[in-house]
């Protein structure tokens, strides 16, 4: 089968907004949004993944401890209602971190992916909520002797997952620009990789969210902070009042925009609404102390796309997970320095300008 190629299209600030410029620069506007803790008790995780599922947040795996190597296979579920965490026991759990996570016909929160502990690997595996089980399912496809770590994956319209990240082999802990798209079902217990492009910026650590028809890849290197490719529809438009609320302030305060673009990052969040990303956090590639920021920015996407500095948050954070719905946007876990795993969930709260 012929690889297709992505059509990247450069974001128009990458052009107008260039890091290598030697010109004094202005301080930008800042509007003030901030992490409020939400429960402070959960279950300690980082390189993990999240989804929210019938009002309840799930997490899994990830790391307990940064001197350990070996990930958890941890399945826990908080009811945003009353805040309280439950762990769940049901056979099967995969032990996994650096992995992703999609959620299915709002019943099945697909894993894929991820470090076993031994390996990279590209095994897909299905928790029904529904039926509090883990489904028997099969990957075809994937190149033998390689697997996926700190990738992402992004649900499509039409039931295809778009995957864009880090492949390394098991010789070779190299990595690779490669987007893949995997098709399947549940219902089948079967789904099968295929790769769709070798032309993508390598990345590792990134984010992507994919707004009206295109798929926005933010970070994972130290240059080309931003990414767009295009003929990708997402399975749900993303929605989020609080994002429009705080675009809609950018907007009617007249905020400045940032005039040079923020450094590349990994191992960051992103938050998206059909008009606008948010992205909190990460490490940074610009020589800074490796310790996670609290760094945190507004990309509006209209035409051009514009970049908004918003304050640095007090919840510095690398490697935590983001859940973005109508009722709100959470963030769980991560590492707070070099040696601390968090174990809290927090909530974005209301802007002050």
């Amino acid at each position: 089968m012929q690889k297709k190629s992505l059509t990247s299209v450069p974001s128009s600030s990458s052009s107008s907004l260039s890091s290598s410029s030697s010109q004094a620069l202005p301080k930008t506007s800042s509007i003030q949004v901030e992490w409020e803790p939400l429960a402070p008790l959960g279950p300690p995780a980082a390189f993990h993944v999240g989804c929210l599922i019938r009002g309840n947040l799930y997490i899994h795996g990830g790391i307990s401890d940064t001197k350990s190597n070996q990930p958890s296979n941890q399945l826990y579920k908080l009811n945003l209602h009353s805040n309280l965490w439950q762990c769940i026991r049901s056979t099967g759990s995969p032990t996994l971190s650096h992995h992703a996570c999609v959620v299915a016909e709002d019943r099945y929160m697909i894993l894929i992916g991820g470090w076993n502990g031994k390996r990279r690997s590209a095994d897909v595996h299905v928790y029904d909520v529904q039926e509090d089980k883990w489904l028997p399912v099969k990957q075809t496809g994937f190149p033998d002797g390689a697997g996926l770590s700190s990738h992402t994956a992004c649900m499509l319209i039409n039931g295809d997952i778009l995957i864009v990240g880090r492949e390394g082999s098991l010789r070779i802990q190299r990595k690779h620009g490669n987007a893949y798209i995997l098709n399947g079902s549940v219902l089948t217990g079967q789904f099968t990789y295929r790769e769709y492009s070798n032309n993508v910026t390598s990345r590792s650590g990134h984010s992507a969210d994919v707004i009206s028809n295109s798929v926005f890849i933010i970070g994972g290197r130290s240059d080309k902070l931003l990414e767009k490719a295009t003929g990708f529809k997402p399975q749900k438009e993303p929605r989020s009042p609080i994002l429009s609320s705080i675009l809609n302030t950018i907007i009617t305060k007249q905020a400045k925009p940032m005039t040079k673009l923020p450094c590349g990052r990994k191992n960051h969040i992103s938050a998206a609404d059909h008009a606008c990303i948010l992205v909190h956090g990460g490490e940074t590639f610009d020589g800074r102390s490796r310790e996670p920021v609290g760094e945190m920015f507004l990309i509006s996407l209209a035409s051009p796309t514009i970049f908004y500095k918003l304050n640095t948050s007090c919840v510095p954070r690398a490697g935590h997970v983001c859940c973005v719905s109508e009722d709100g946007i959470y963030i769980h876990g991560g590492l707070t320095g070099q040696s601390k795993v968090n174990c809290d969930l927090y909530q974005l709260t209301d802007i002050k300008v």
